[in-house]
């Protein structure tokens, strides 16, 4: 059985730091500050702590970007072809914490809790590992973006907005959570990841 140790969310802010490196988006700040809340309220040793990043569309902001660019007939900025990828900012919050179990990234349909949840239930029978940082993100995103989510997810983007949410799972130490969950929210949506952040221990904003 798994069990919650931290929680955090991250919205947009005045106060939201940008990172070394990324431009323009949102998507790793976000998923930078969330993560660094929730390891800082639980510190861990990062040799014995993995990462699982779920988000349905991932950076969308700088993936249109891209493509505008690319549309406009201007130069190919290799930057931003690495920051789209969900796995940069892993590599960015890696560094800052020393973590260096297993890192993944997911892109669900389904309920991204209950896939991120087996995910981490699986790694957490790995002998070496005691915990996972698993992290949902999605941004609202423009109206290609918007149309895109609404073929593959069947619906509306998310009601929250540009968002981000982590939580520290164990072998043992706080409130149990089961593998299989409940899903509270439309395909593709972060809101069963968000109700256990804010439920389970009051998910720090």
């Amino acid at each position: 059985m798994m069990h919650l140790l931290a929680a955090a969310v991250a919205e947009p802010s005045p106060e939201l730091p940008p990172l070394p490196g990324f431009v323009e988006s949102v998507f790793s700040p976000l998923v930078f500050e969330a993560s660094r809340r929730c390891l800082d309220a639980h510190p861990v040793d990062g040799a014995c702590t993995a990462v699982v990043l779920a988000s349905l569309m991932g950076d969308t902001t700088t993936a249109d970007l891209a493509s505008r660019r690319l549309v406009a007939g201007r130069v190919h900025n290799p930057l931003l072809f690495m920051q789209a990828t969900a796995n940069s900012v892993l590599g960015y919050l890696s560094r800052e914490f020393g973590i260096t179990g297993q890192q993944l990234s997911l892109s669900t349909l389904d309920d991204p809790l209950a896939e991120s949840l087996a995910m981490a239930e699986v790694l957490l029978d790995e002998p070496d590992l005691e915990w996972v940082l698993v992290i949902g993100v999605e941004l609202i995103g423009g109206a290609r973006v918007g149309a895109v989510r609404s073929e593959l997810a069947g619906g509306p983007p998310p009601a929250q907005g540009d968002v981000a949410v982590a939580v520290l799972l164990g072998r043992d130490g706080g409130p149990a959570v089961p593998a299989a969950a409940a899903r509270t929210g439309p395909p593709g949506s972060l809101r069963s990841l968000l109700d256990l952040a804010r439920t389970t221990v009051g998910g720090d904003r």
